[in-house]
């Protein structure tokens, strides 16, 4: 089954769920779309996989039933991929490939009628020319394993960032994994407080100045993720009006040798 090319389709499949599937929908968008490829089983309850392959190792995305997904994970043939995808799928996936290392994440969602900023006169807006600080922040979180994951300068170029400094020192930034007005979604992430400044409510504002400037704007879905066991984050974000929408799994899979069954991996 080769890949598809129709935005279309797609996007109609996308659109069931868009809470779910905020990122895929704004991979949709020039900028992203090249790095795409789509297989879709057209059923019913259609199914889809999309590997983005922009990072290395290429993010697979999954939506639909489990029995329909057994029938596309054939088609990636990756050695390794960096999931994203509801925990429920992990068996279609686990036919072809191993998890390595998975982390238990929520999805949350924002309806922008319950929306509660706090204040942001501590904040600033960050642009290319911060980016550098913005990477030396998030090295404080290497030792640790809390440093984003997923960041390059083109999220600061297309998207809003914002921070707060002391001095010369970026010392928290929230900003946007995805930021697609064309689709309508916004995915907020790289949201990181310096460890020796946490817990002054600077996380709370950044990520309050970043919603605030994307509503404006008028997009209706804006979402973001957050690990399951990070109850101070996740107290935040429902604070400022997020809630928890569908938990996942992020995280390596190796793919299986040839003729070894699930588990033997």
């Amino acid at each position: 089954m080769p890949p598809i090319a129709d935005p279309s389709l797609i996007r109609a499949i996308l659109e069931q769920d868009p809470s779910w599937a905020a990122y895929a929908l704004g991979d949709l968008s020039p900028g992203f779309a090249e790095h795409c490829q789509w297989f879709v089983l057209e059923q019913a309850q259609p199914a889809l996989l999309l590997l983005y392959q922009r990072f290395d190792p290429p993010v697979l995305f999954a939506m639909g039933a489990p029995g329909h997904l057994e029938h596309l994970i054939g088609e990636i043939d990756a050695p390794v991929i960096s999931l994203h995808v509801r925990r429920d799928a992990l068996a279609a996936i686990g036919a072809r490939y191993g998890p390595a290392r998975v982390r238990a994440m929520w999805r949350m969602v924002l309806d922008p009628g319950s929306f509660r900023p706090v204040g942001t006169n501590l904040v600033s807006r960050l642009t290319p020319g911060d980016i550098a600080a913005i990477t030396h922040l998030y090295a404080d979180g290497n030792r640790r394993g809390e440093a984003p994951d997923f960041f390059d300068r083109s999220m600061v170029e297309r998207g809003i960032y914002r921070g707060v400094w002391e001095g010369e020192e970026l010392v928290s930034v929230a900003g946007t994994h995805m930021f697609v007005p064309s689709e309508g979604v916004c995915a907020v992430g790289n949201v990181y407080t310096r460890h020796d400044r946490r817990r002054q409510g600077f996380g709370a504002c950044v990520t309050s100045a970043v919603v605030s400037d994307v509503l404006e704007q008028g997009l209706p879905t804006v979402v973001l993720n957050v690990e399951r066991r990070n109850m101070p984050a996740i107290r935040v974000y429902q604070r400022l009006g997020f809630r928890l929408y569908c938990d996942f799994a992020e995280g390596l899979a190796r793919r299986r040798l040839t003729g070894l069954q699930p588990g033997h991996g």
